[in-house]
């Protein structure tokens, strides 16, 4: 039994479906696979789910790969242009989330030390707002392990191609509020035209 399919009965059967659109190993490996019952009713667990995600982020890259990266430890305790803000943003990060309630918690400050790590290591985008609630997700998937957060953050923004959201002048974020409007005005014409009246575009909401 392939690691694929052992996480394939901690998933949903639509779940399994975007997983095999999104990664080569997965359509190769439950290629056969078919929609047991239990899939459909069964959650996948706070261990399981880091599994799942550890999986869906990082599948392909090799231990090598992921050493030869910066070192997380240097990167972290590297002080940033960006400090004071990322400091500023910390207590408005999922605040009723108990792990970030604590402005002197584990949370708050594993925060700290992975946006800043994020901001040296991506010095051409810094730190922007909301990528704190990226990386907060990602601290509660994996609470224990700051590096392994690290790698998931940037393999969502490599990997997926987050990052352009996040460049100077936001490249890709005209494309996606275009892209958004357009299939409102597609799917739902009349709140299209009502929006659009009011001047409401999609960056409002």
């Amino acid at each position: 039994e392939t690691a694929s399919e052992r996480l394939a009965r901690c998933l949903t059967w639509p779940e399994v479906g975007r997983c095999r659109r999104i990664s080569a190993s997965w359509r190769r490996g439950l290629s056969g696979l078919r929609p047991p019952d239990d899939l459909w009713t069964r959650e996948v667990g706070a261990e399981r789910r880091a599994e799942v995600w550890k999986s869906l982020l990082l599948d392909g890259l090799s231990e090598r790969a992921l050493a030869m990266q910066d070192s997380y430890e240097t990167l972290s305790a590297t002080p940033s242009s960006h400090d004071a803000v990322i400091q500023r943003d910390l207590g408005r990060t999922l605040p009723q989330e108990p792990l970030f309630r604590d402005p002197k918690g584990r949370g708050q400050h594993a925060l700290f030390r992975l946006l800043r790590a994020l901001a040296v290591h991506l010095w051409d985008v810094g730190y922007v707002q909301s990528l704190n609630f990226i990386v907060a997700t990602l601290i509660g998937v994996f609470p224990d392990d700051e590096a392994l957060v690290f790698h998931c953050v940037q393999a969502l923004l490599f990997r997926h191609s987050l990052v352009d959201l996040y460049r100077p002048k936001f490249p890709k974020m005209g494309v996606t509020v275009w892209q958004f409007d357009r299939l409102v005005e597609g799917f739902l014409p009349k709140v299209h035209v009502a929006l659009h009246r009011h001047g409401v575009t999609s960056e409002y909401y």
